[in-house]
């Protein structure tokens, strides 16, 4: 009774303000219940909300990479992944004892060169690697799906090629910065 009281509105009248009130806050909780699992009427649904995870929308093409880039880009991965960060220097302690003459720029070179191979038989040989670390280890694909538009994170973004057929475009973004606020500005232009 001591939390109804706090429902009273008209002190002439309490019963019947208590039930009022009483009445319109179940009310709006069952609508808003109701309402949270349907969609606006009248609202137009935008076209990049099913988006946030990605997909490709344009143009998919399947092209066949050089095997030396897919070593650089496997190599640059792996070097800005801070499981395989111990695995790194273990490595690289390793080529500098077997190889005590050679300076520090000779053995990051002969990192940069083997060490993709020496990473992938190092986590292989042993059963303690994470599955990420075992799916670093077999490295990407030579085969890569190249999108001409793709749709992530409420964003279309299109190759240069396909964006010019497009009527409207984002032709230029640049950014203001000043020490307290920075600003962006997007330049759209008409063709």
């Amino acid at each position: 009774m001591k939390v109804l009281k706090s429902y009273t509105k008209n002190q002439y009248r309490p019963e019947a303000s208590i039930v009022e009130r009483y009445i319109a806050e179940e009310a709006i909780e069952f609508c808003s219940e109701y309402i949270e699992n349907d969609s606006p009427v009248g609202l137009p649904e935008s076209r990049h909300e099913s988006t946030r995870l990605g997909r490709g929308t344009r143009g998919l093409n399947v092209v066949t990479m050089d095997r030396q880039q897919v070593s650089q880009a496997h190599l640059h991965v792996l070097n800005n992944t801070a499981e395989v960060i111990p695995y790194i220097d273990a490595y690289k302690e390793y080529v500098t004892a077997c190889h005590p003459n050679m300076d520090m720029m000779w053995v990051l070179q002969e990192h940069n060169r083997s060490f993709n191979n020496w990473f992938r038989k190092t986590i292989f040989s042993s059963d303690s690697g994470s599955k990420t670390l075992s799916l670093l280890a077999v490295g990407p694909n030579l085969n890569v799906l190249t999108w001409k538009g793709y749709d992530i994170n409420n964003y279309s973004f299109y190759t240069k090629p396909q964006d010019d057929k497009s009527t409207v475009q984002n032709s230029e973004v640049t950014i203001d910065v000043t020490p307290s606020i920075p600003h962006i500005y997007v330049l759209i232009t008409k063709e």
